[in-house]
């Protein structure tokens, strides 16, 4: 798909009036600063459809569409963005030069990447199975019992110990060196040092096949040597978005409608050579919510069976909350006989791999257990970590009905009375009605009128209204402190514009976000002038509730902690910690609010009970 330069959008904005493109398709009539006109999306039998020839915009204020010119011509052309800038070129006598001589020089390396990486891998396979220098790694292979089918399969490879190889025979192949130090391949420090030597290589593959990056084992057995690398991020390769395996597992992803994550590489082959051709695994990091929005598009159903060690049962969590934030069914299995997959198949066989994933436990269930495990949930204080380590599952469960059952049995577990937890959880979350809501549909109830809007949402829209100030407000405002999905939706994309470059044109930053409601919302903040004035102050004051927020929470949990302690016979020492606790927290909230009260306030009222 085309893309074109906020240069190109520019040019078109001041060559064509929106009025004039608009009036092509229906009759608009002068009133004021606004042109206006029976809708073209609805049924409109009173003129309800706006146009801000000044601000460059459109809304309807009966359906609530709103665009830019773009917008308009995608709609009534039903084309997509790209095809719309191509059309209004034409009207505009813009010369239409997609790519500039840094964009072409930039997708030239793309290209080439492309062509090194899958050339690469097809050296590193050939090498493994009939190189003299690879006798090592096939005997490494056979011991771990990989099969040769496997092999085959992931087309695993080995990488030379010398270490002046993989540049010559590079650069005989006519590569340059601006390209080679720009590849992944080489040290930085050493452009020249390859960054696999005496490696099994992993071949990292697309869902669409494409080599873009590998995974090395290490076998030399230096103290200095990681036993795993992988390639650091490149033009063609981000690690966060792929998922070694992806390849591979995607016919099995689509046949059985679910997918099996795992730590490593070698548990991945692991399980294919087990029968679970569904199996993957992330790239040296925890699961991301773009590796699960990727599964998501083929399956509905996850299965973890990550390492059983303390780490790998804290990447376990976090990755059963990312499942269940996107609405994935989620299960973990503990295998018996081993570590991972790898060693039970290297020990074991098959055969004892495919019993153990026989057996599974659903994603809240385990949270629970672990929990349970680490804290004595005798104590108050016990039960509630237990709480706090399953909350943030709650809070990623789309149901109430559902969310709910897991708190009653929670609540069971830990001989508490029921109410009380869901009263907890109702007042970490606000009103279970508001917050129902907005967990069934982010979007659905999207204000139009910003004095309605969420303190996080009203912050995000000041934020993209206003994106000279997204480097310095990130600092203070992390994405974690957000409630609201839409806040959180629109901090994403500020991400990505500021990692683009992507800041002076509307039309691009609107194209980046995926949801139709939400950017008709901030197509619309883009035509008032609410998030204007004083931007700075407004987000120092938004900054400020939402660390109250977070403040009066942690205070109401320590009330609760202190009533179920003295309740229960706690311990001095446990009362004087939570005592302690609450003076601090008590002393943040007064600082909070005195700084809030000597300030004139410069939002909407709805942050006023913080």
């Amino acid at each position: 798909m085309a893309k074109y330069s906020e240069t190109v959008i520019e040019e078109i904005k001041s060559r064509l009036s929106l009025v004039d493109v608009i009036s092509q398709y229906m009759t608009l009539t002068s009133k004021g600063d606004r042109y206006w006109g029976r809708c073209p999306f609805h049924e409109d039998k009173t003129p309800s459809f706006s146009v801000l020839p000044e601000k460059g915009f459109y809304h309807c204020f009966s359906c609530k569409r709103s665009g830019s010119i773009f917008d308009f011509v995608m709609e009534m052309e039903h084309v997509t963005f790209p095809e719309a800038v191509q059309m209004l070129a034409a009207k505009a006598g813009v010369a239409l030069h997609e790519e500039s001589e840094e964009d072409k020089k930039r997708r030239d390396t793309v290209e080439a990447l492309y062509e090194l990486y899958e050339r690469l891998a097809g050296s590193f396979h050939y090498i493994l199975l009939n190189s003299p220098q690879a006798g090592e790694a096939r005997e490494y292979l056979k011991q771990r019992k990989v099969a040769d089918d496997m092999i085959e399969k992931f087309q695993l490879g080995f990488a030379p110990a010398d270490s002046a190889w993989l540049f010559d025979f590079l650069t005989k192949k006519k590569y340059s060196e601006t390209l080679l130090s720009t590849s992944g391949l080489f040290s930085k420090r050493n452009p020249r040092f390859p960054l696999f030597r005496n490696r099994i290589m992993f071949p990292i593959r697309t869902w669409q096949a494409k080599t873009v990056a590998f995974g090395g084992r290490d076998l030399s057995g230096e103290e200095r040597a990681p036993k795993y690398i992988n390639t650091p991020d490149t033009p063609i390769y981000s690690k966060k978005h792929i998922l070694f395996g992806m390849y591979e597992a995607l016919p099995a992803l689509k046949e059985l409608n679910q997918v099996t994550l795992c730590e490593g590489n070698f548990d991945v082959i692991a399980m294919h050579q087990s029968g679970r051709m569904d199996a993957v695994a992330p790239l040296g990091t925890a699961f991301t919510p773009e590796q699960a929005k990727l599964i998501r598009r083929y399956c509905d159903k996850a299965y973890f069976v990550f390492d059983s060690d303390a780490a790998g049962q804290a990447s376990t969590g976090k990755a059963l909350v990312t499942c269940q934030a996107i609405g994935m069914e989620n299960f973990v299995m503990h295998i018996e006989g081993g570590k991972d997959a790898s060693e039970v198949v290297e020990k074991l066989g098959e055969e004892a791999l495919k019993q153990s994933l026989s057996r599974s436990m659903q994603g809240f269930d385990y949270l629970v257990q672990n929990a349970i495990n680490q804290y004595d949930v005798q104590k108050p204080k016990g039960k509630s970590a237990v709480f706090s380590a399953v909350k943030p599952y709650l809070d990623a469960t789309d149901s109430e009905i559902e969310r709910q059952s897991y708190v009653r049995h929670l609540a069971d577990i830990l001989k508490v009375d029921e109410s009380t937890i869901i009263g907890d959880y109702q007042q970490a979350v606000g009103s279970s009605v508001s917050a129902a809501a907005q967990r069934q549909d982010p979007f659905q109830q999207m204000p139009l009128n910003p004095a309605k809007a969420t303190l996080d949402l009203y912050a995000m829209l000041a934020l993209i209204n206003n994106r000279q100030l997204f480097k310095s407000s990130r600092r203070l405002l992390k994405i974690e402190d957000l409630e609201d999905q839409a806040a959180v939706e629109l901090y994403i994309v500020l991400e990505d514009a500021t990692r683009e470059g992507v800041g002076k044109s509307d039309e691009v930053v609107l194209q980046m976000i995926h949801d139709d409601r939400l950017r008709q919302l901030v197509a619309t903040s883009f035509q008032t002038e609410e998030f204007k004035a004083n931007p700075e102050g407004v987000l120092a004051e938004a900054i400020d509730r939402i660390r109250l927020r977070k403040l009066l929470k942690r205070q109401r949990n320590n009330v609760n902690l202190l009533t179920l302690a003295e309740s229960e016979g706690g311990g001095a020492s446990e009362l004087v910690d939570l005592l302690l606790e609450k003076q601090e927290i008590d002393r943040d909230i007064a600082e909070i609010r005195n700084r809030l009260a000597s300030t004139t306030d410069m939002m909407p009222p709805w942050g006023k009970d913080a």
